[in-house]
């Protein structure tokens, strides 16, 4: 048998994405709510990222 050439996939030039993906983008964007991102401060970046994970479980 021969083997296949993996496909490398940039998954930054996607049109289309997963829905669970699509989702948690929607709450970080509402969560960021339109500032930029030198406004907010780390420790609030550091509970953004750590709601994502805790609601998987």
């Amino acid at each position: 048998m021969r083997r296949t050439k993996k496909k490398v996939i940039n998954l930054n030039k996607l049109r289309t994405s997963c829905s669970p993906c699509m989702r948690e983008v929607e709450i970080m964007q509402q969560k960021i709510s339109k500032r930029n991102v030198s406004e907010i401060k780390i420790e609030e970046i550091k509970n953004i990222v750590s709601s994502i994970f805790n609601n998987k479980n």
